[in-house]
């Protein structure tokens, strides 16, 4: 399991202090300008602003488009003292998912950034700078999203994949990411709910939801938590009285008010009334507290985009001699999968330039592998020279392309990259030990570390959501997501302390010669 915290952070920086981000998804395309639905994001703003509070409103591009044509400047003002993200162009289809169905890792990219970039120019126009963030909007995401959110320089809000027993940012497909992952009863997650939004029309309800935000933030808090995305909610939702997107946008099919035959009320004055002044008080319930910090998620951003410079080799030899499965790709406290399997082949080859493998190799950024891998490997056996000559072809390819390659080839017989992984280990192990292994056997090792198949599960999810028809296939966002879990790890405001587990081992790697 990965620890919430660095395990050895500076005594000053050990303080019960959370960072928090607040979050509310602008998404109402529907109802017309007279039910006056762009009216709460506007107030909601002004009280956030008045609050000496940060907040990040994600704004899909048709809402923003909207608000423009019906000149309603004065809420857009009021959305642009805080940060604005990227909640998709539409609630229309096709939808992300339906963009990128069947597509392969960089069409899928270029489709999406595509995308994204339509709506990020309608945000542009309503609210006179550029957008800090992108996000999921309902079930709509795939794997392909945090490609497209790196290659546009945004983290990337709502992602599916987290860290099991981290409770905060992840990297991931070469995005930072802050989950919606909400923990268990025992482990807090770095995401939570302010409740249902209805609550802020009634004060008694109200009374509850700032009694059950005051416990999950000091539960948060006592757990060491660092920072804990906090989801307001849809200001719409805070004015009308009910939920028509999934009736209108069901089996990926577009409907509008007019075919669904009804709409929902909007709230009357007095409970708009109601709503304003039980935002307040949550506002004012956040600023009173001590022991976390508000800030917009471009700040947040910034501060956990600290990566380290390079893997030490008391790392990887820590990484190299697990007691279970030391040959099966792991996450990691700070390194991705991806990241150690390079550190691995760099450290195997300069340790047989130099005769001593290096107290520690430059970090390599990389994604995983574009297609699946095969699992068994196609020679049992492979010598020293073989490997090494694998290493330097992983690492090149890596420079080259970006990602790790899926298989790679020893004349006509291929060998995947989880059983690759399980020689490097070997091969490093052994080098640790003054061993030099003349010939190792390629093991059947897993295609990508275990959590994958979690987060196939959650992207399965799109096929049963009901937005999107019964013809939609998830089976190739599944094998993305399953892939990219090799370039997973958790996010960090300042990089921990590495293990020390020299005590006069790594002699020089040629000391010993083993079949």
């Amino acid at each position: 399991m990965l620890g919430v915290r660095p395990p050895t952070a500076p005594p000053e920086e050990n303080a019960l202090t959370m960072y928090v981000t607040l979050h509310f998804d602008v998404e109402d395309t529907l109802y017309p300008a007279e039910a006056r639905t762009d009216d709460a994001p506007g107030w909601m703003a002004q009280t956030l602003s008045k609050a000496g509070l940060r907040g990040t409103f994600h704004v899909i591009g048709d809402k923003a488009r909207a608000m423009v044509q019906r000149g309603r400047l004065d809420v857009l003002a009021a959305m642009a003292e805080h940060d604005i993200g990227l909640h998709t162009d539409s609630n229309n289809h096709p939808t992300v998912p339906e963009i990128v169905e069947g597509c392969g890792w960089a069409d899928g990219v270029a489709k999406l950034v595509d995308y994204e970039k339509r709506a990020a120019e309608a945000l542009k126009k309503a609210f006179w700078k550029a957008p800090v963030a992108m996000s999921r909007h309902a079930v709509f995401s795939s794997p392909q999203s945090h490609g497209a959110a790196a290659a546009m320089g945004l983290p990337y809000v709502y992602g599916w994949p987290y860290c099991p027993g981290y409770a905060g940012p992840v990297w991931f497909a070469g995005a930072l990411s802050f989950p919606t992952h909400a923990g268990t009863p025992e482990a807090p997650g770095c995401h939570m709910s302010l409740g249902p939004e209805a609550a802020l029309s009634s004060d008694e309800a109200t009374d509850r939801t700032l009694k059950r935000l005051r416990e999950e933030l000091d539960r948060r808090v006592a757990a060491g938590v660092e920072c804990t995305s906090l989801f307001i909610g849809h200001p719409v939702r805070v004015q009308v009285k009910g939920w028509t997107e999934d009736e209108l946008y069901a089996n990926g099919r577009n409907r509008t008010l007019a075919d669904l035959g009804y709409a929902y009320e909007v709230r009357t004055p007095a409970e708009a009334e109601a709503a304003k002044r039980n935002f307040a008080r949550v506002c004012d319930a956040l600023r009173a507290r001590t022991d976390i910090q508000v800030i917009g998620i471009a700040r947040a951003a910034e501060l956990f985009s600290t990566q380290p410079p390079t893997v030490p080799r008391d790392t990887l030899l820590d990484y190299c001699s697990a007691k279970e499965d030391a040959g099966h790709p792991r996450l990691h406290t700070v390194f991705s999968p991806a990241e150690l399997l390079l550190a691995l082949a760099e450290s195997l080859v300069a340790g047989e330039a130099r005769g001593a493998l290096p107290r520690s190799v430059k970090r390599r950024s990389a994604l995983g592998p574009i297609e699946k891998p095969v699992l068994v490997a196609e020679k049992p056996f492979i010598s020293r020279d073989e490997l090494l000559a694998l290493c330097r072809e992983l690492v090149g390819h890596a420079e080259k392309t970006g990602h790790l390659p899926a298989n790679l080839a020893l004349g006509a017989a291929r060998v995947g990259l989880g059983s690759l992984h399980a020689a490097c280990v070997g091969a490093f192990r052994a080098a640790c030990s003054g061993e030099q292994l003349a010939r190792l056997r390629l093991q059947r090792v897993p295609r990508y570390p275990a959590f994958a198949h979690e987060l196939d599960r959650a992207m399965r999810w799109t096929e049963e959501c009901g937005f999107l028809g019964p013809e939609f296939s998830a089976d190739k966002l599944c094998l993305h997501a399953r892939l990219q879990t090799w370039s997973l790890k958790p996010a960090r405001t300042r990089i921990p302390s590495y293990p020390c587990l020299e005590a006069g081992a790594f002699v020089p790697s040629g000391l010993v010669t083993k079949e």
